[in-house]
């Protein structure tokens, strides 16, 4: 193969309207070579690349066109990529070719099998032709219906078979005037099939199905041409297979096509590379060889700064959409790598970056780790990890409050200069001052600093951007941890006068409520909390609404809040409805207390979701009977209805008494969306 230095193809021209004339518009898309698209038809065009470098031209054109085209763009090169039977196609722009003295290269298909066997045709063995003539000639010696797949342009060929007009359904493209020039011919109705493929083998199978073919005709068009689903239709279906086979020609394959361009077929690479916590010292080898081998980098800022060494081109960017968009705009680059901070399996980018491209199928994606800023802040302070919790607040929310509570240690990955601010109000709100903070800042550079402090000390500090922080709980454990269910007793409680739901109905009233995770709760008529902080405690991934009007319940609900560090329960103060308007869509309500306002209530939380779970605590009948009426007025079920009698052991001397508490109706029942 005589190839052109690829410095000098300015100019190229490729004519398309196959798999393959796709796959070279894709490839070249974005590159420095202009490529000017010839297709005979819309249908040829579609799907290929929109790039500033790929100019498309529809239109058939004869010898003599494609000779004026070819001298009026200045071409350097030529490449022959259309349909492998279009035999006159390609010696008009072979002819062009020698007349303009450009470069000609024929884009040869791939075949597929091997499947000339010769001998008669059979379920198991095709009958191999050179034309359709030869193929008519064969099938004057049949019965039966043919389904035709060879195109429109020598349909009428097929004429020269006795009674055509009952034997030949031909399956043609769905293109206005490829229909009428086969009515003209004599096919239409039932006997045309007008159809754009590409055809699965289900298809191919229904389609023979559909009009008892005994034959089927096809061309050798290789699997771009869907050449084997045919085979294996024909098969399925019971239906003889008469292949015309495909011209014998002198051409390139796609893989040495591209190699004019110094392109390649094979996956192109990218390497997802974790540049630990910043000194470019921290690199490692593999890491080295990653950014060596790459023809370009990306990164964010900082680790785009941190690439400059290498000499080679640098993307700042880290978003993956963009990343990708640039690369498939660029196909001139084989190999890229993506930098990325700290260690790639540690709260990394890396993870959209794989799904990004793992989607997309055009690249070869590995992953190189890094040292994360864990291991090498753990390292500074000189004390082990392997009992840390970890959370990463950096572009993302965690239940902080949760963790520092249960664990004794807990490493925080932050974002921006107020973070470490944030972290301390947050932990002294739920009131966790007691907590011993180490601040990591700029680890492994010029600039590093460690430093130890309380919440209270540290809440005005500013901090850079690229900060870590251990918070150590030495009351972690002391606390109730989080449970696996409900159930905590009375006691655990701050109360005063306010009523509160006691354990007996807590109990069964949750267990009712079947809270699921990441279920949004209202508790109406909240009280101490004692069901906020039941609901809030089963999950960080719960979000809790507590609404209540009371000003002496707002105080103890948010001592409790406290008392058991729950960031996602949050209080709301205010009469519901009316305090329900502004609060996101709930999955669940607890009504310890409507205010004689149950249907406003109901009305209001199914109009955000309709099909939300409620329970209630009711105590007199009239609440029970406004809740019976429900389903009359509004589109919920029937509903369910307990009655808690209990009764707690009182020691009286030497004895215990049973001393019964009030009886409590506990009703249950969803919102229906089938009205």
């Amino acid at each position: 193969m005589s190839r052109l230095p690829v410095n000098d193809i300015g100019t190229a021209a490729l004519f398309a309207g196959t798999t393959e004339g796709r796959l070279l518009a894709e490839r070249l898309a974005g590159g420095p070579v202009k490529v000017h698209v010839f297709v005979a038809t819309e249908y040829g065009g579609e799907g290929l690349p929109e790039a500033e470098n790929i100019l498309v031209h529809e239109g058939r054109m004869d010898q003599e066109e494609i000779r004026e085209e070819l001298s009026k763009l200045s071409c350097d090169l030529v490449l022959d990529a259309t349909h492998p039977f279009a035999r006159i196609v390609s010696e008009n722009i072979k002819a062009a070719c020698a007349v303009c003295k450009i470069p000609c290269f024929r884009i040869l298909r791939e075949h597929t099998g091997s499947w000339r066997a010769g001998g008669a045709g059979t379920e198991h063995s095709p009958v191999f032709v050179d034309s359709v003539e030869e193929a008519v000639e064969f099938l004057k010696g049949t019965q039966g219906h043919v389904l035709v797949t060879t195109g429109s342009k020598e349909l009428s060929k097929y004429k020269a078979l006795p009674d055509w007009e009952e034997r030949i359904y031909a399956r043609v493209l769905s293109l206005p005037q490829v229909v009428s020039d086969c009515g003209d011919l004599g096919f239409y109705g039932n006997h045309l099939v007008a159809m754009q493929g590409p055809f699965s083998v289900e298809m191919n199978v229904a389609m023979l199905h559909a009009v008892g073919a005994a034959w089927m005709v096809t061309k050798e068009s290789g699997t771009a041409g869907g050449f084997e689903d045919k085979v294996s239709a024909a098969g399925q279906a019971g239906a003889g297979l008469i292949v015309i086979g495909r011209p014998k020609e002198d051409g390139i394959s796609l893989r040495e096509a591209l190699e004019l361009f110094g392109l390649s077929m094979d996956k192109r690479k990218v390497f997802l590379v974790g540049m630990g916590p910043g000194d470019p010292g921290l690199f490692t080898e593999a890491a080295r060889r990653a950014f060596d081998e790459s023809q370009v980098l990306a990164g964010a800022g900082r680790m785009a700064d941190g690439l400059r060494g290498f000499q080679k081109p640098v993307l700042r960017e880290y978003q993956p959409e963009r990343i990708l968009g640039f690369l498939k705009d660029h196909p001139e680059y084989d190999t890229a790598a993506v930098a990325l901070s700290g260690d790639t399996g540690f709260f990394s980018g890396a993870r959209g970056l794989l799904e990004v491209f793992n989607r997309d199928g055009g690249f070869e994606v590995k992953v190189i780790p890094g040292i994360s800023s864990a291991g090498y802040f753990f390292s500074r302070i000189g004390t082990g990890w392997e009992d840390v919790c970890f959370l990463s607040l950096h572009g993302r929310d965690a239940d902080l409050e949760g963790a520092v509570g249960a664990h004794k240690r807990v490493f925080i990955l932050c974002g921006g200069s107020s973070a470490l601010k944030e972290i301390c109000e947050r932990l002294l709100h739920a009131g966790l001052s007691q907590v011993r903070l180490t601040v990591g800042e700029n680890l492994s550079l010029a600039n590093e600093r460690i430093s130890e402090g309380t919440p209270e000390t540290m809440r005005e500090r500013e901090v850079s951007g690229l900060t870590v922080v251990l918070a150590e709980n030495p009351a972690a454990g002391r606390t109730l941890p989080r449970p696996l269910t409900h159930g905590l007793p009375d006691e655990a409680f701050l109360r005063g006068k306010t009523p509160m739901t006691k354990l007996e109905v807590r109990s069964v009233s949750l267990s009712k409520l079947a809270l699921t995770e990441n279920a949004v709760v209202y508790d109406v008529g909240a009280g101490t909390g004692s069901v906020s902080v039941e609901c809030a405690r089963l999950s960080s991934g719960i979000r809790v609404f507590s609404i209540e009007r009371d000003p002496e319940a707002l105080e103890l609900l948010e001592k409790n809040r406290q008392q058991f560090s729950l960031s996602n329960m949050e209080i709301v103060a205010g009469t519901a409805p009316e305090a329900l308007e502004e609060l996101p869509a709930p999955t669940h309500v607890f009504i310890g207390g409507s205010g004689g306002s149950m249907g406003r209530i109901v009305e209001t939380v199914l109009r955000k979701n309709g099909t939300t779970r409620f329970v209630a605590n009711l105590i007199t009948p009239e609440s029970l009977a406004a809740v019976m009426d429900l389903p009359r007025d509004l589109p919920v079920t029937d509903p369910e209805i307990v009655m808690v009698t209990a009764a707690r052991s009182k020691k009286a001397g030497n004895s215990h008494l049973m001393l019964g508490a009030n009886p409590v109706w506990i009703v249950a029942f969803s919102g229906r969306e089938d009205q």
